[in-house]
């Protein structure tokens, strides 16, 4: 499906090869074609819909990340996919942000905005791995969690300087509350 705009030449992909600003991209309608977009160095990356089994892990723990924010009455939200503007030609969704509530834009979150990021694994783990945990960690987002979706182990990384340093991993089958600011205790076995 394409969706010609005025900007471009008719019948022009809107995903066609060209540098996009993080504004371009936040503002532009890439119609309803079943994808997920995000914006890396300028360039536009497409990934597919997400696993039902992933869905369910990103779901379950904001439930329960949300739960606990509202009964530690923190000024904090959690939303995901979130769009995370990380600089001028950059727009990640993690699949979990938990954020000031007083963020400045309804279209995204930046990062002196953000206390977690948390990535449940797909695929191709690498991506939430090795890509962005560096550009995350670029940010200075103090906490990063990656989220294993065959293991359910909860790896939590806080930043040490440029980099992310691994402070805890939970493993299915025992609950313990997880190091941030936020205290939730979960056992990640009740994420399936």
């Amino acid at each position: 499906m394409s969706v010609a705009h005025e900007s471009e030449p008719h019948g022009a992909l809107p995903w066609a090869p060209r540098y996009w600003t993080a504004d371009e991209f936040m503002t532009h309608d890439f119609g309803d074609i079943g994808r997920r977009f995000e914006l890396e160095d300028g360039c536009i990356v497409m990934t597919p819909a997400l696993s039902i089994r992933h869905q369910r892990i990103a779901r379950r723990l904001i439930n329960a990340i949300e739960a606990c924010l509202r009964d530690g009455d923190l000024d904090l939200d959690v939303e995901g996919p979130v769009n995370y503007r990380l600089n001028a030609d950059t727009v990640f969704a993690p699949d979990i942000a938990v954020f000031r509530r007083d963020t400045d834009s309804d279209l995204y979150v930046e990062p002196h905005e953000i206390e977690i990021l948390a990535e449940v694994t797909s695929t191709n783990s690498n991506r939430d791995r090795l890509t962005k945990m560096n550009r995350y960690a670029r940010t200075k987002c103090e906490w990063y969690w990656i989220i294993d979706q065959n293991t359910l182990v909860i790896d939590v990384h806080r930043i040490e300087g440029d980099i992310y340093r691994q402070v805890a991993s939970l493993t299915p089958g025992t609950a313990a509350t997880l190091p941030g600011p936020v205290p939730l205790t979960i056992d990640p076995g009740t994420l399936v």
